[in-house]
């Protein structure tokens, strides 16, 4: 427990922590080098996935290798630069200026083209990033953790970054980034189905939107976050969750304090699993 009280300490001092001593930027380089460097094959896909993989479980063993209690702090180093609740919360936080969303911010968190796009329809694509980074930032990450420990978290972590970078369905990634989105769909598919009991705890309504109306295989956070919001989420072209009326700065605004409330009760689930353990 000790490594998980010292992760959740620096995730609420600091955020993100330095890029040259971050593992997600780590794994980041070793992707982007195998990708700059093999051509497409959904066989060659394997290889970044599972360098990343390896990567991670190497660096989990690091800390048994060492004294305590220099062992306890690099573990909970480790395990805090897995999460991401604060800094979701910073990068969210600059997409609002003077009471409007900045497009040119949202940008920088949503991986879809917003030119052109209606001032709700933006507002949506930034609730839906905080909603999906609710599990794969804070939730995913405990859980994994609360099961196998360091290794599981550091592991998770490599391969939803391997998908953020890799799991397109365009060009050359259809086939090269297939493997990477496939294991992040296995390894999101358990926490993805969890949230909707820690959004049931804040509103059925939530909880039903979630159930019924989830947009694609793991994106039962999103819907979620639609019902709790009661606002229609749109991802034009791909999908449209119909739980309200279209969300305004404010919805934003609110989604971002639940993102904190569902955080907290995901820490409070992780701290009492790893008691009972």
């Amino acid at each position: 427990m000790l490594d998980l009280i010292i992760a959740l300490f620096l995730e609420l001092l600091r955020g993100e922590p330095p890029e040259k001593l971050h593992p997600t930027v780590w794994f980041g380089k070793i992707i982007e080098f195998l990708d700059r460097n093999l051509s497409g094959g959904i066989f060659l896909g394997i290889l970044p996935p599972a360098m990343a993989v390896i990567t991670a479980f190497i660096l989990a063993e690091i800390p048994s290798l060492i004294p305590e209690p220099a062992s306890f702090f690099l573990s909970g180093y480790l395990l805090y630069t897995s999460i991401s609740i604060k800094s979701m919360l910073e990068h969210a936080g600059r997409c609002i200026k003077d009471g409007r969303i900045d497009p040119e911010e949202v940008k920088k968190i949503v991986s879809r083209d917003i030119d052109g796009m209606k001032e709700w329809q933006i507002n949506s694509a930034v609730i839906e990033s905080i909603s999906e980074n609710f599990v794969d930032g804070v939730l995913a990450p405990l859980f994994y953790y609360s099961i196998f420990g360091l290794h599981g978290a550091l592991v998770y972590r490599a391969i939803n970054t391997c998908d953020a970078m890799l799991g397109y369905r365009t060009g050359k990634y259809e086939r090269f980034g297939k493997i990477s989105a496939r294991l992040d769909d296995i390894a999101n598919f358990l926490p993805s189905r969890l949230s909707l009991l820690l959004y049931l705890i804040l509103s059925r309504k939530a909880f039903l939107c979630g159930v019924r109306k989830n947009p694609k295989l793991n994106g039962h956070s999103i819907s979620a976050m639609a019902g709790l919001l009661e606002v229609r989420l749109e991802k034009p072209g791909k999908y449209s969750i119909e739980c309200g009326k279209e969300p305004e700065t404010g919805d934003v605004m609110r989604s971002m304090k639940y993102f904190r409330a569902l955080s907290g009760m995901a820490v409070l689930s992780a701290l009492s699993a790893v008691m009972l353990v």
